[in-house]
């Protein structure tokens, strides 16, 4: 990479940051919204028999064999663009990002469902240890919804990737390869760190004197 390339790349760093920052913002809501949907099927699954429960299991399983992008596609076309306050007749819009979030969250609604009650199940004969590999999973879930992210692009998002395109239309296919690069290094570094704070953090005194003191507490 020469100097003109480099010079090139930071001149467009600001404008790509403001991306990135759509990446991190678009995955930590589709986390949240997936979480708390997830541990709601769980609660079900757990507290409830019988058809309450199997619908809310079928609802987990159906979520997690269907594609985030066409899921993406499915909140876009099919969820509208602007609705009306009943009472008010203001309209308010909906941003192309919450269909993005909506689509993203069907991976940690998913996971959160299966994991609690997995981890419920560990709970209950003991295995402590075992139900609060939970956590560290679950950040996991926030990575692989960080790289899937990158899809909001091809609905309108102004995340990474789709400025990285702006930068390609707005300069010339030249500088293609280079940009490309440079908005992977974005998510590979973020990546490995992510990944080096979770073994850290599975490893960590903190975790384990959760553990120890929850073993105590669940003694008789």
């Amino acid at each position: 990479m020469n100097n003109d390339t480099l010079s090139f790349l930071l001149t467009w760093t600001p404008f790509l940051l403001q991306g990135f920052l759509w990446n991190v913002f678009i995955a930590v809501c589709a986390v949240g919204l997936g979480s708390l949907m997830g541990a709601g099927l769980a609660w079900l699954r757990v507290t409830r028999q019988g058809r309450t429960a199997s619908i809310a299991e079928r609802i987990s399983t159906f979520f997690r064999g269907v594609p985030t992008l066409a899921l993406i596609f499915y909140a876009v076309f099919v969820l509208p663009s602007e609705f009306v306050l009943p009472g008010s007749g203001t309209a308010v819009h909906v941003p192309q990002w919450i269909k993005a979030v909506i689509g993203l969250s069907a991976a940690p609604l998913s996971f959160t469902s299966e994991s609690l009650v997995v981890a419920h199940r560990a709970w209950r004969r003991g295995d402590i240890g075992a139900a609060l590999l939970f956590i560290p999973t679950w950040i996991n879930v926030f990575l692989i919804s960080f790289i899937a992210s990158s899809a909001s692009s091809l609905v309108g998002v102004s995340e990474l990737v789709s400025r990285c395109n702006t930068v390609i239309a707005a300069t010339g296919t030249s500088v293609m390869v280079p940009v490309y690069l440079y908005c992977s290094l974005y998510f590979v570094i973020t990546s490995l760190v992510f990944t080096a704070l979770i073994g850290r953090f599975k490893t960590s005194a903190f975790m384990a004197r959760i553990a120890q003191k929850l073993t105590d507490t669940a003694r008789p």
